[in-house]
């Protein structure tokens, strides 16, 4: 157990630190499957744990930036995505325990090869660095849908979506990246929230020890994969950021086949 926990928190925090990634870590599931060869529940509710803490360092190393938000920003925040959060990742438990495993490995196995596509072919020029408004429809639209969007996900399969969601916002909406990106750390923290809750309490299965199992082992991952993270991101320069993403991505799209092997 202690040999894969640190296998994994060396290759999630390493290659996380290349691709800057803080937070909603999808490569951990994947890990979990395939070192650990837990089963597609277990993987997912263990990774709650990883997201959840891993966005909650986000939000307090942003502590003294959010204080100084506007108070209707703060509102936002805080009031209402915890308000669609907890309803969407509702919504996303319901269906997570409607479906077969089949049905989980499928969905995450396509979400790998976007997530993948993503890495590959959509990069950020230093321009769109830069935007401030955002075009008004795009930004209304992100800011209603993207706390239920991703509260589903999470309920569902465990992750945001976050990789597809910031360059829809970027790319397409014209936004202001520091927004999107604490708005999205936010959701995912307030969505995994919910979902530990909810996966307990809906649960024909889950009793209070393999819970507490689950707890245990996501938060000493996390800590593991964030220990890693913090010693290699400096041995990462921005100027290969662009090569490691493009390799990362096609290793994400070539074992996206071996995660559908796991369909039974």
């Amino acid at each position: 157990m202690l040999e894969n926990i640190a296998i994994v928190s060396l290759i999630v925090g390493m290659v996380t630190a290349g691709l800057k990634i803080r937070f909603d870590r999808f490569f951990t599931i994947l890990l979990l499957l395939f070192v650990f060869r837990l089963g597609i529940r277990n993987s997912i509710d263990i990774f709650l744990w990883v997201i959840m803490f891993g966005a909650l360092t986000v939000i307090f190393h942003n502590r003294k930036k959010i204080a100084g938000l506007p108070a209707q920003m703060k509102k936002k925040l805080f009031i209402v995505i915890p308000i669609f959060t907890i309803i969407a990742s509702w919504l996303g438990t319901l269906l997570y325990e409607k479906v077969s495993d089949a049905t989980l490995v499928i969905t995450l196995g396509i979400l790998a090869i976007l997530y993948g596509l993503r890495l590959m072919f959509i990069h950020f020029q230093k321009y769109e660095m830069e935007f401030e408004e955002g075009h008004p429809t795009i930004k209304k639209a992100c800011g209603l849908l993207g706390p239920w969007i991703s509260g589903f996900f999470i309920g569902f399969v465990g992750t945001s979506l976050k990789p597809l969601k910031i360059p829809f916002a970027i790319k397409v909406g014209k936004m202001n990246i520091k927004q999107v990106y604490l708005g999205n750390v936010v959701v995912a923290f307030f969505a995994s929230l919910f979902t530990v809750a909810w996966h307990y309490q809906l649960s024909k299965n889950v009793v209070f020890a393999n819970w507490y199992h689950d707890a245990i082992i996501g938060i000493i991952l996390w800590a593991g994969i964030h220990f890693i993270y913090e010693i290699t991101d400096r041995i990462f320069p921005p100027k290969w950021q662009k090569v490691f993403q493009i390799l990362i991505g096609l290793v994400l799209v070539l074992i996206s086949a071996k995660i559908f092997l796991l369909i039974k």
